[in-house]
């Protein structure tokens, strides 16, 4: 019995150990994973992509499709031009050059590298570009600012993106992770107080045995000395109360007994006390146990 104990033990240790390890990974992938996949678009109209040299300022409104496969990124990038500026009114080429432009809208594609929450274009796939543009991602916004070389020239960039709607449009990347690591978490909870559930505690997802129960053993054997007791029929406590006699001889086991009667037989140390069966296993014949005398008036069978 001890070493099936120890095997079971063993079996929930192990299945505990396993369930634990899937559930934190599951857990943490669903909170760290960095998945930029999906539809991004300015966060301010008008201004998610923003570029300038040293003649004008371009203000663009920017919608870009991720698709992720592991680190690599593909980028499709939609910009619709909204307004310039000169930064230069001496320049040789008038304003008016740059805004008939105004409302076209131009498509590049890229791919990038994930780095942790980085985003990284080397903007050599360009012709006659040099350097690399950085986005860096928190939750559900897309922010990167800096410079890159466009045909010797340097280009200042700034661009601000958010994602185009989380699940159902409610609820961002964040909150999702969230939800799905507590989720995890009661999960993992529940499994360790399922697994280590105390073995006397029944399951309502098993039906109880058959028959008659098998209590634990006891190990203790009464250290009360006999007492006297009452002769049978005498009154006690006021009229008409009477206890049964006791037994004159010490009963059959447990098994035995209910063959042939369903009355308990009583304790001859306190006769006014029905015995109970105590089962070692299922072939154990059984013995009788005394609750008051916390012990077993006529030993272990």
């Amino acid at each position: 019995m001890g070493i099936l104990l120890e095997k079971k033990t063993v079996s929930r240790v192990l299945l505990l150990m396993v369930l634990g390890v899937s559930v934190l990974f599951l857990t943490f992938g669903f909170a760290y994973a960095v998945d930029v996949s999906g539809k991004w678009t300015s966060k301010t109209p008008g201004e998610g992509w923003v570029q300038w040299d040293i003649l004008y300022r371009w203000h663009y409104d920017c919608e870009v499709t991720f698709s992720q496969s592991g680190s690599e990124v593909t980028a499709d990038i939609s910009l619709t031009l909204v307004k310039a500026d000169d930064l230069d009114p001496n320049d040789a080429y008038p304003l008016e050059w740059v805004n008939k432009d105004l409302g076209k809208k131009s498509h590049t594609q890229l791919t990038g590298v994930m780095q942790g929450n980085n985003l990284v274009f080397d903007m050599s796939q360009l012709p006659d570009c040099q350097g690399s543009i950085v986005l860096t991602m928190s939750g559900d916004s897309m922010y990167g600012s800096g410079t890159y070389m466009n045909a010797g020239a340097t280009m200042h960039y700034v661009i601000d993106l958010k994602r185009g709607g989380g699940i159902f449009g409610v609820f961002d990347t964040n909150t999702v992770a969230a939800v799905a690591s507590s989720g995890f978490v009661a999960v993992f909870v529940l499994i360790i107080i399922v697994v280590l559930r105390p073995a006397h505690i029944p399951s309502t997802l098993r039906r109880p045995p058959s028959g008659r129960s098998y209590e634990p053993a006891e190990t203790r054997e009464t250290k009360e000395a006999p007492i006297s007791y009452p002769e049978g029929g005498t009154p006690i406590g006021g009229a008409g109360i009477t206890v049964p006699p006791p037994p004159t001889s010490k009963p059959l086991p447990p098994k035995q007994h209910y063959a042939n009667t369903r009355e308990p037989p009583r304790c001859h140390v306190h006769p006014d006390t029905p015995l109970v069966p105590h089962y070692r296993n299922p072939k154990d014949p059984g013995s009788w146990y005394c609750p008051k005398c916390q012990g077993y008036p006529w030993g272990r069978s």
